[in-house]
């Protein structure tokens, strides 16, 4: 599979969904492939390079990149964001503010039974469950999970997949981010460019490429990487809308 990064655009810091004139043109869409990765691994993420570093400001800030080491634990409390549909069947609304929901992480036994399939185990060693009352829902892939770890905020996931929207016993499924930690560093250089400024790799998106996707920031907040020397620190800076 191969994309054109000419065909794609990425804006930043927006809360709602609108025809702003400013925007970021994508120089290289990097789709991942086996191997490196875990074993069995599905493979929905990938890397999109800028065609110019980002400024950060009020409204664009990063988000930490996890060690590969980091555990997400079962009853964790995360967060993710999106302008999908709110509820099965039901697209978002005017005026199509950002939106969120808070979900708990689920333990791998219990979301394998939710999804068990007579062909064998469909949750795989890179996949991460979490339910809400809140979930994700149809155009929200590609959106990231959040979670706070000693007041810092880390990308646990990247929406992926799941059955329905807020289905009891059937929990969200996302990419889990620690199991392409390794992938994401051998692909974006350790200088990354001079400082912040310099910055121009938003390292995780899923792998379901639509226009829609390449807007899903967490609050309008850019991803960055830790190394990088700032990360996104305790709250959102302006509220967003339950999902």
């Amino acid at each position: 599979m191969s994309v054109n990064s000419s065909d794609y655009q990425v804006h930043l810091g927006e809360l709602t969904i609108t025809l702003s004139p400013h925007f970021s043109t994508v120089k290289k869409i990097i789709l991942y492939s086996s191997p490196p990765g875990p074993p069995g691994s599905s493979g929905d993420i990938a890397l999109v390079q800028l065609g110019t570093p980002v400024a950060l400001s009020n409204w664009v800030q990063p988000v930490c990149l996890p060690e590969a080491s980091a555990d997400f634990y079962p009853g964790m409390d995360c967060w993710v964001t999106g302008w999908g549909h709110t509820h099965e069947g039901e697209p978002l609304k005017p005026p199509y503010n950002l939106q969120e929901a808070e979900v708990s992480v689920v333990d791998v036994e219990s979301c394998s039974q939710a999804y068990s399939s007579p062909n064998g185990t469909i949750i795989q060693p890179d996949m991460l469950c979490a339910q809400g009352p809140g979930d994700a829902c149809q155009d929200d892939s590609g959106g990231p999970l959040v979670c706070q770890v000693a007041g810092i905020w880390q990308q646990a996931g990247v929406v992926s997949w799941g059955e329905g929207c807020g289905r009891p016993d059937r929990p969200g499924v996302y990419t889990r981010v620690t199991a392409y930690v390794n992938w994401i560093h051998h692909h974006i250089p350790e200088s990354g460019g001079s400082g912040i400024q310099g910055f121009s790799w938003i390292p995780l998106l899923a792998g379901l490429f639509l226009p829609s996707l390449l807007l899903l920031l967490v609050s309008g907040v850019l991803m960055a990487k830790c190394w990088l020397g700032q990360c996104w620190l305790g709250s959102p800076s302006h509220p967003t809308s339950d999902l």
